[in-house]
């Protein structure tokens, strides 16, 4: 097999075969290709695994009773898996030219061990002091002569780690030395982390992700908070073949009394669950708030209406945002609003900014920003970096993520650096805020937002994006979708931030379960949440499971308008107008004179032919409101009902004098003009309908829709054939 498509297919197929357990099939897929693999221990194992599995079959053919056969079984679908692996790992190694495999190959001529890069690491810090002691000009000199052959090590070492082979237990004490070295910077540690990970990604290795598990004890949030992400990723990813491995369990056990370990879980769920946003964020920035910027005025927004399909989906207002600083209207404010929520504003802006030489290293993409790279100080010199608020303030932020901030570096080094000067000048005058800013300190929570903004450009812009699997759009980030991870998941804090943030961003069939889990628990069945949990339903259109929601909602906090109207608004959509009305006559009995809850009971009345009652609700609207155009309409359509034409004709002129009349007015004027027998002027009503509408089928079809009504006050249904090619013949 030389074409790499068909490599993975195949090993896909054997992987699928393998998390279905049928172990058979899977070996007899593999053996066809074992044989023309050069690696001799694989073809041992593989015969091992496979007179195994034949003595595993024929005891149970005979019945022979063996506790110990689960446990074998698993060993077998583990090796059968790593075995898979292996396999396909040497086919590509034969032929695929992507990056991986090419660094590959090319590290099988690198002879440094990571014990020769942990002493490289180690001496770095130490080298740097002591070039500080030389005479003159040699220290500057020696400075950068370490730095660079630091960072030709860096490159190295992230290469040999990425593409290292499954770790035995040499890689693993190898690997275990440099994560416990006093000695080595924790860039270089942090780099390492992102290294195994991403080889992990590349060809899973159950002994990285129980690295990873050690990883994640680290003191350090750089290291930490990495090896959080890549064990997280790396459970959800494998979740069938880890589940077959009691050690990945047993570690994951250990966590779940850690209340940090719950802390940063919960928080990378939502960085992760952020990364949804960086698209709407990219066009709101182009579309909208640029745009808005640049203007020199605000525009006023007027509300001459009150409209019942965007009462739908209002939010109860007595809801506590899950985000402080929202409902901004200035936009600069806006933006900074999108990027303390964590928002990644900024994506579209620096994607444009990496193609500069830096990146052409693909460790690059990963290390942590580094003031003292050589990169940045040849753009801006120690000297200059202490007295740049540029470099001190903004570049030590926690708001650019270390990728962007390489990016800005080497685009100020087109800016002559007497411009750089009177720009940081000019900025040195914001002092508060520069003191806000240079304040921010780099919690978990930022190195986590921080290392997935790095991810998400890696992912989204390298310019060899096509070769790595885009976990952004491939993987489920949802955690308690992931049965391994459900553990953590369970937790009622996770829940309900996890629910609430899903809520806040309106992804309601993704919240919906969360909020049920929560109302089914005593300690956190309040109001609000079976309110948000009505609202959910009500989104997802399944009014029946709304109501019964909004009833418990209605039972915790009795009399809340907001419930009933939304009570009423579902027993509405299902056509239950009896109770409907009910709950919007509660609702006035909170607010006599609210003019939409007046509107929308007339309405329910006029459904249910009590059109007395609904005239005296319509008229108190137009009474309170003169120009409302939805009372007007519906005091015309009941007088219509009713036989009341003269009013009905009254109403209908006056909707027809107004700016910009709707094809349903001329709709309903051309009904009252036919059934008081003026057939001329029905026809020319419809017409003009017609051409407000902009499609004559279409208006001719909602006329059929009133037929019934029609008919009832003595349409022939013959005529209405005839009437439809009057409007559609137009003016005579």
């Amino acid at each position: 097999m030389n074409n790499a498509t068909q490599i993975t297919e195949h090993h896909q197929h054997v992987h699928d075969l393998l998390t279905r357990h049928q172990l058979k099939q899977a070996l007899d897929e593999m053996a066809t290709f074992v044989k023309d693999i050069p690696e001799w221990e694989l073809h041992t194992q593989f015969e091992e695994v496979q007179t195994a599995y034949r003595y595993m079959l024929q005891y149970f053919r005979q019945n022979i009773s063996d506790p110990q056969r689960p446990k074998l079984y698993n060993d077998l679908l583990r090796k059968a898996f790593i075995m898979n692996d292996r396999l396909a790992m040497a086919q590509f190694e034969l032929c695929a030219s992507t990056l991986f495999y090419a660094t590959l190959r090319e590290q099988k001529q690198n002879s440094r061990s990571l014990s020769d890069y942990l002493l490289l690491f180690e001496s770095f810090t130490e080298n740097i002091a002591l070039a500080e002691l030389m005479p003159g000009d040699n220290t500057q000199s020696e400075k950068d002569r370490l730095r660079r052959q630091h960072e030709e090590a860096q490159n190295g070492f992230f290469c040999k780690v990425w593409t290292s082979p499954l770790w035995d237990a040499a890689w693993n004490e190898e690997s275990h030395k440099v994560l416990s070295s006093m000695l080595i910077p924790v860039n270089d540690l942090a780099l390492f982390i992102s290294a195994v990970t991403l080889g992990a990604l590349e060809v899973f290795d159950l002994q990285k992700l129980l690295f990873l598990f050690d990883a994640y004890q680290h003191e350090e949030p750089l290291v930490s908070q990495r090896a959080l992400f890549g064990l997280v990723l790396l459970c959800i990813l494998n979740e069938g073949r880890l589940s077959m491995e009691p050690e990945v369990q047993a570690r994951l056990r250990l966590l779940e009394e850690n209340p940090s370990f719950i802390r940063d879980f919960t928080n990378l769920q939502i960085t992760l669950l952020r990364t949804r946003e960086t698209k709407k964020a990219d066009r709101k920035m182009r579309e909208e708030i640029i745009p808005e910027v640049m203007k020199n005025h605000r525009t006023t927004i007027r509300f001459n209406e009150f409209d019942e399909e965007s009462f739908l989906n209002e939010k109860n207002p007595e809801w506590k945002k899950w985000e402080e600083n929202t409902a901004l209207t200035d936009k600069i404010q806006e933006i900074g609003n999108m990027q303390m929520e964590g928002i990644d504003v900024y994506m579209s802006t620096f994607a444009q900014l990496k193609s500069f030489p830096f990146f052409r290293s693909i460790c690059n993409w990963f290390y942590p920003f580094d003031a003292q790279h050589s990169a940045v100080l040849q753009v801006f010199s120690e000297e200059e970096q202490k007295k740049s608020y540029i470099v001190r303030n903004i570049l030590r932020s926690g708001f650019f993520c270390n990728s962007d901030k390489y990016s800005f570096c080497f685009t100020a080094q087109s800016v002559p650096a007497q411009q750089r000067d009177l720009f940081s000048m000019q900025l040195e005058e914001q002092a508060d805020q520069a003191k806000e800013i240079a304040n921010t300190r780099i919690t978990a929570e930022t190195v986590t937002r921080q290392y997935i903004q790095d991810l998400y450009r890696f992912f989204k812009v390298h310019p060899r994006r096509q070769e790595f699997d885009d976990f952004f759009e491939k993987a489920d980030l949802l955690f308690h979708h992931c049965r391994l991870l459900k553990a953590f998941t369970q937790r009622t804090e996770h829940v309900a931030q996890i629910a609430e943030y899903l809520f806040h961003k309106e992804y309601y069939a993704e919240a919906l379960p969360l909020f049920e889990q929560l109302g089914a628990q005593a300690e956190t069945a309040d109001a609000e949440r079976f309110q948000k949990l009505g609202f959910c339903y009500q989104k997802e259109k399944d009014y029946g499971q709304a109501i019964n929601a909004y009833r418990r909602a209605d039972t915790l906090k009795a009399d809340t308008l907001w419930t009933i109207r939304h009570m009423a608004q579902c027993y509405r959509l299902q056509k239950d107008m009896p109770r409907a009305l009910e709950c919007y006559l509660r609702a006035l009995d909170i607010q006599p004179d609210n003019l939409a809850i007046l509107q929308q009971a007339g309405e329910c009345e006029m459904e249910l032919q009590a059109y007395e009652q609904a005239f005296a609700r319509f008229f108190k609207v137009e009474y309170l409101n003169p120009h409302s155009l939805r009372a007007w309409r519906a005091i015309a359509w009941c007088s219509f009902l009713c036989g009341k034409w003269e009013q009905a004709e009254k109403y209908y002129r006056k909707l027809l004098d107004e700016p910009a009349p709707d094809a349903a007015d001329y709709l309903n004027a051309g009904h009252t003009a036919w059934v008081q027998q003026d057939v001329s002027r029905a026809a020319s009503l419809y017409q003009a309908g017609s051409q407000r509408q902009g499609d004559t089928e279409a208006f001719i079809e909602l006329m059929m829709k009133d037929r019934h009504e029609l008919e009832q006050r003595g349409i022939q249904a013959q005529d209405f054939a005839l009437m439809a090619d009057l409007i559609r013949y137009g003016a005579f």
